[in-house]
């Protein structure tokens, strides 16, 4: 071998001679054949000098995976050029290529490969998966990093690990994937958002949900209307200081970043997906049916309990048991290395179990990226835009981000006599008018409407130009627009109507809300002999918000034909009481930022970053402030002493400390906001009051941001090949200075409540992420997912030395009864503990048996004390997916441990105290409870909420086309949510609201739990 070797050597000099062609045929003989996996050296005599010296020519040849399979839109890149092609239907390509010069073969999930070329007329390129994670990139504040080189908590969920479940809101995509991440949706309701929080909660008064970043633009769970679930790519989620803190004053709370799928270069793709749904209840209240009830008040002779004679099921009436949802996504890519594209237009209708509850959202997205001068200059252009139109039943809105939160025509439909007919015999509704909230529930759903239209868009455009290698300069200018109009009519038949004499109720509502956001940023990038690795961010950010809302309201209308489209035809308008408001809210926000990232030849890595920044929101003297953050990075695994560690493919070390804000909703708290008592009636002089203008509040100048301190320590690991990875995080988040409503000191001050800053609070926790591939064969794939976290609250302080608060109660126990607040902030405790009596059973006369703390006779305050906590303390999910040759098979388990829940269901329909006093019906089981005491907020009505359950189990099976010109795949599959739950809980579900400030109380009247069954399919062209 060796003297062959010597020989095609020699040859090669007798040919060219010169050094250059020295260097040219050994590179021919020891990498031309390196591409087609050939190791022996190719035979140069018969080779003609010109054929070796042409500038380029055509090469031919086949991209496919480690297991024989062609890959389809592989990008081919002759390196340093934009001259490049993509692999077709089987994976083959052709390129004229200059010779001596590098291919690049990437793509998406796939290890990037180069390959010189040297005259080869063939190459046959196996790209080999990527199971290494350090090269993957992942999107932080203002850039982007690999992930081997963050130092920082962060957590990046790729489309492909999404939940493959039917969903409505984006977020739903990430449910149980991150650490420390809570999503709650406590409502199959198609209007509901879900309510997400980072690490606990972190604020009093302000928001505590994350801020979402998409495709670069600052918004809230609103801005996620504007895209489609389907065309998201990925999400970063930032979690601790250190990530957060370039975000200054919105990054108390955390920061996901949302990145859409991009244009692709290559051919022209077409891929279609669609799935149908239905719904069904998982579990309804048990509650007495009409003959039970009947059947019990002839065996007690109670004479409340009457029998009306009616039969019909009011729960059951209330529900669209053949409900059909349905959603289509249909995209388009294509273009080349100048111009590439990304369209996509994605139609849903979501009909909820419950009648009138429907949602129909149309979403159209438009991406296309430009390069120019010589591929310096890069254009891209975003617009994602939504309509969406809603029928909704619930009784209360929640105008910032369009959630619907009461339902209380499931109460009426739980609680009233079963035997109250609903229906006269002629068909038209019946009422008894006779008691206390006796009306009819089908008849309120049936006899009024609630409407409404959103339009959201999303725009950007971003200029990018590289001045030198290494740095680049962008403008980004965006804006977002979101508005709604919302419309809602009472019939003058209804319940309200007739008994309270209003002749009907309508309503119109709208709302505009605008943002622009105008950034500029500087980014530096060199490499000093390949070891000292240096980045630089500089940046200047400009938010303009504007807010208008206005409204209408009128009553007493002489027909029900125009519902809310004639409002000035009801009666109250002309008698002075109608109701008309509206309202205009501006802010700004100004911020400069930088950031330097080092790395030190992949084994020590540090970033440091600071943001000054300026809110019109803040008191006089305080409307600027830092945000800093340091961060470190020790990679062991690339240390000498660890090589002997054969097993260990990652170790790295991350700590990571920043300072955060946190942003008011409100942008007028801190000024003297100037009010009218027109509108108000006047008592005394038995007239209405006319518009007098003057001070409303106590003004602060003083006001400013709630700031956290965050101090996180993780660990990244991999073993075998990274079969086995993961992270593991220990965090502390301390935030001061909360915003607060205190007594302040009259009469230097015009009112007796001041908003300032003065409390603090604590949140601790743990967090682990375990991914394994357990099993893989070549026909057999069995992977696993982890997510793990434990997590402490503690509000430590809500008093300094000149402002004092003991407590604040929350969550007010609804009528009837008066039964107060099931929960309390206090200092030395955790946010969502829930405080009342101990009961330690029902005596013999069936009162409760409550402890007496104070010594004294009879129940007092001093006898209520902390009787739990509605924040679980461990939250886990795991992700199980199974592949066995073309089939796919995959179920998600999670569940959350260590907290309670109020049933609040069982104070109105738990014990006999209600069916036996009030003749409202009941539980089948609260006829055993012996209970005959009205109720009392205690232990009796707290349970443990600890649940795992069986969610998202999927079953698929992919067809490949692979000789088909015009198909390249298509995937069927079907799915079923929330399978089983195991728990011990007895109310209709544990998986409830556990995010905010009253974590924990599962509602008397909550939209119905249920169980959906999904058929979809996938189609590539």
């Amino acid at each position: 071998m060796e003297n062959m070797s010597e020989g095609k050597t020699r040859k090669c000099l007798t040919l060219l001679g010169g050094r250059t062609s020295l260097l040219l045929c050994l590179s021919l003989m020891f990498q031309s054949s390196y591409a087609a996996g050939d190791s022996t050296v190719p035979e140069m005599g018969n080779m003609e000098i010109h054929q070796i010296a042409q500038q380029s020519s055509t090469v031919k040849g086949v991209v496919k995976d480690q297991k024989g399979e062609p890959l389809i839109g592989v990008s081919i890149v002759v390196k340093g050029t934009t001259n490049g092609t993509a692999s077709d239907f089987d994976g083959n390509f052709t390129l004229d290529v200059p010779d001596n010069s590098t291919l690049v073969f990437s793509f998406i999930g796939f290890k990037s490969q180069e390959v010189r070329y040297t005259g080869q007329k063939t190459l046959n390129i196996v790209l080999a998966e990527d199971s290494e994670t350090l090269d993957e990139v992942v999107v932080v504040g203002y850039g982007s990093q690999k992930k081997g080189e963050i130092t920082s908590s962060v957590t990046s969920v790729k489309a492909s690990d999404f939940n493959k479940a039917p969903v409505v809101n984006p977020m739903q995509l990430v449910e149980g994937r991150v650490a420390g991440l809570t999503i709650s949706r406590n409502s199959a309701d198609p209007n509901a958002t879900p309510n997400i929080q980072m690490r606990g909660a972190s604020s009093l008064k302000g928001t505590n949900e994350p801020l979402i970043i998409i495709d670069g633009i600052p918004g809230n769970m609103a801005s996620l209307n504007a895209i489609a679930p389907e065309d998201i790519e990925a999400m970063d989620v930032l979690k601790d200081g250190s990530a957060a803190a370039i975000y200054g004053t919105r990054g108390n709370n955390g920061v996901i970043i949302v990145t859409t799928k991009r244009p692709q270069v290559g051919i022209s793709q077409i891929d279609y997906s669609g799935y149908i749904m239905n719904e069904q209840v998982a579990k309804r209240p048990d509650i007495l049916t009409a003959q039970e009830f009947a059947d019990y008040g002839k065996s007690t002779g109670n004479e409340r309990i009457r029998d009306f004679g009616g039969r019909e099921d009011a729960y059951d009436l209330l529900l669209n048991k053949n409900n059909v949802s349905h959603v289509h996504n249909l995209t388009a890519t294509g273009g080349n290395n100048k111009m590439s594209y990304r369209a996509s237009l994605n139609y849903r209708k979501n009909q909820g179990i419950v009648i009138n509850s429907d949602r129909e959202t149309i979403n159209g997205a438009v991406a296309v990226n430009h390069r120019s001068f010589e591929d310096k200059l890069l254009l891209s252009f975003n617009l994602s835009n939504s309509y969406i139109k809603s029928s909704y039943l619930a009784q209360d809105e929640d105008t910032k981000n369009g959630t619907y939160n009461d339902y209380d025509v499931f109460y009426q439909a739980t609680r009233m006599n079963p035997t109250i007919p609903i229906h006269n015999a002629d068909g038209s509704f019946y009422e008894t008018y006779a008691g206390y909230d006796d009306w009819n529930p089908v008849a309120k759903i049936n006899q009024q409407t609630r409407k409404s239209e959103k339009k959201n868009l999303l725009s950007s455009f971003k200029a990018q130009y590289e001045i030198i290698p290494g740095l680049t300069v962008a403008g980004f200018f965006a804006l977002e627009k979101n508005d709604q109009y919302t419309s809602y009519y009472r019939s003058r038949k209804s319940y309200n109507a007739i008994k309270g004499g209003d002749n009907g109720e309508a309503y119109k509502k709208y709302w505009l809300q605008t943002n622009k956001t105008m950034e500029w940023t500087a980014n530096y990038t060199t490499s000093i002999n390949n070891v000292h690795n240096i980045t630089g961010l500089l940046g200047y950010s400009y938010q303009d918000f504007d807010e208008e809302y206005f409204s209408a309201k009128n009553f007493g209308f002489l027909t029900d034909a125009f519902e809310s489209n004639n409002l000035d035809a009801g009666s109250y308008l002309k008698d002075g009481l109608a109701d008309m408001r509206s309202e205009k809210k501006t802010s700004k926000l100004i911020a400069f930022f930088a950031r330097a990232n080092y790395n030190y030849d992949g084994k020590y890595m540090a970033s440091a970053s600071i943001r000054r920044e300026g809110s019109s929101k803040f008191g006089a003297n305080n409307k600027w402030a830092y945000f800093p953050s340091v961060s470190a990075g020790w990679m062991l695994s690339r240390e000498e002493f660890m090589e002997r560690f054969s097993a260990l493919d990652i170790l790295k070390f991350r700590v990571g400390y920043g300072v955060t804000g946190s942003l008011p909703e409100d942008p007028y708290q801190s000024l003297i906001r100037y009010g009218t008592g027109a509108g108000n009636w006047d008592a005394i002089n038995g007239s209405w009051l006319t518009a007098t203008y003057g001070p409303g509040n106590n003004p602060n100048p003083d006001l400013k941001w709630e700031k956290a301190i965050s101090l996180n320590i993780g660990f990244d690991y991999g073993f075998f090949d990274n079969r086995l990875s993961g992270t593991i995080d220990w965090y502390q988040r301390t935030t001061k200075d909360l915003i607060g409503e205190y007594t302040a000191q009259q009469p230097s001050l015009i009112y007796n409540k001041i908003l300032t800053n003065v409390g603090t609070m604590k949140n601790t926790g743990i967090e682990l992420s375990v991914n394994g591939e357990i099993v893989k064969t070549k026909d057999f794939t069995y992977t696993a997912n982890l997510t793990f976290s434990w997590e402490k609250n503690k509000l430590t302080s809500l008093s300094n030395d000149l402002y004092k608060a003991s407590y604040e109660d929350r969550y007010s126990i609804p009528s009837p009864g008066n039964l107060g607040y099931a929960q309390r902030l206090q200092e030395g405790h955790p946010v969502g503990s829930f405080y009342g009596y101990i009961c330690d059973g029902v005596n013999a006369d069936g009162t409760y048996n409550i402890r007496d703390l104070d010594g004294k006779e009879g129940l007092s305050d001093a006898d209520r004390t902390f009787i739990g906590n509605g924040l679980p303390k461990i939250k886990a999910g795991l992700q199980n997916t199974f592949t066995y040759k073309n089939f796919d098979f995959s179920f998600f388990l999670r569940g959350m441990f260590d907290y309670d829940i109020f049933n609040e269901g069982r104070v109105y329909f738990g014990t006999n105290a209600q069916i036996d006093k009030n003749g409202t019906n009941v539980y089948k089981d609260a006829l055993q409870t012996g209970v005959t005491q009205d109720p009392i907020f205690s232990t009796y009505y707290l349970e443990k909420g600890d649940f795992l359950k069986i969610d998202n189990v999927t079953l698929g099976y992919t067809f490949n086309f692979k000789n088909n010109k015009f198909v390249r795949n298509l995937r069927l599959y079907g799915n079923v949510t929330n399978l089983a739950t195991i728990t011990g809980y007895n109310g209709l579900t544990p998986d409830i609201n556990v995010t905010g400030l009253e974590a924990g109380v599962d509602k008397r009247g909550m939209y119905p739990n249920t169980r959906t069954f999904t058929f979809g399919v996938n189609f590539g062209f």
